[in-house]
């Protein structure tokens, strides 16, 4: 094992939006998969940190103001690369859209044919910066929800044909509801790139940029991420 830093630790502000599994509130704790992860990172990096739960957009525009925030679980994409530092990834990232296995008549063979369909999409999140840059418009070609539970429950109801979704945010929120995942099924894969990331104020000291991401190294070489994703999706 490495060891990291000096005797005296810095101190940082990590934001995280609530989006379960990667970061939650359990019994007055910010937990998760991604939570977990950084924290033993920002550990090892003997690194002090506090963790604070924020509005997605919010939490991205503290983030760009202050260079003693970071933030979790950010998809690296494009429209984002050059505002931020980048450490990561913590995860990969594979983006469909989902729909009823029933919705046979649901065929899509293009990011155009999306269109004939109603789709709701997570407000602030990737997919609708990406279904902004293919010229879709917001009530025309899609409308927004605040959490991953209300796209699922939208889908159930029938009041959206589909829906995006990360398979392990879907697979853990249906843990608690009345359905199965196998009632899914792929429509079409919007990315399996960028990945999710924790990201850093641009004028963040490299010395921490690079202790963070030598630690968050040195833990997936270990395979802890496999052993955090098991605690939280048996």
């Amino acid at each position: 094992m490495t060891f990291f830093g000096s005797a005296k630790a810095q101190e940082l502000t990590v934001l995280v939006s609530n989006w379960a599994p990667y970061n939650f509130v359990k019994n007055d704790k910010i937990v998760g998969i991604s939570t977990d992860l950084v924290k033993a990172a920002l550990e090892r990096a003997n690194v002090k940190s506090q963790f604070l739960v924020y509005p997605f957009k919010r939490a991205l525009y503290t983030v760009k103001q202050d260079p003693n925030v970071m933030m979790i679980t950010v998809a690296r994409v494009p429209e984002r690369e050059n505002m931020f530092r980048w450490i990561g990834p913590l995860h990969p990232r594979t983006v469909y859209l989902y729909k009823l296995k029933s919705r046979t008549d649901i065929q899509i063979n293009s990011v155009e044919d999306i269109q004939k369909y109603k789709t709701s999409v997570l407000l602030g999140g990737s997919v609708e910066q990406f279904f902004k840059t293919q010229g879709f418009s917001e009530q025309a070609d899609y409308f927004m929800t605040s959490t991953s539970t209300q796209l699922l429950k939208i889908l159930f109801k029938g009041r959206a044909d589909l829906i995006p979704g990360d398979p392990l945010d879907l697979a853990f929120q249906l843990r608690n509801m009345k359905h199965d995942f196998s009632e899914l099924e792929h429509a079409y894969q919007l990315s399996d790139e960028g990945g999710y990331y924790m990201i850093a104020n641009k004028n963040v000291s490299n010395e921490l940029v690079y202790r963070i991401q030598a630690a968050l190294d040195q833990l997936l070489a270990e395979g802890i991420n496999y052993r955090i994703i098991d605690k939280y999706i048996q």
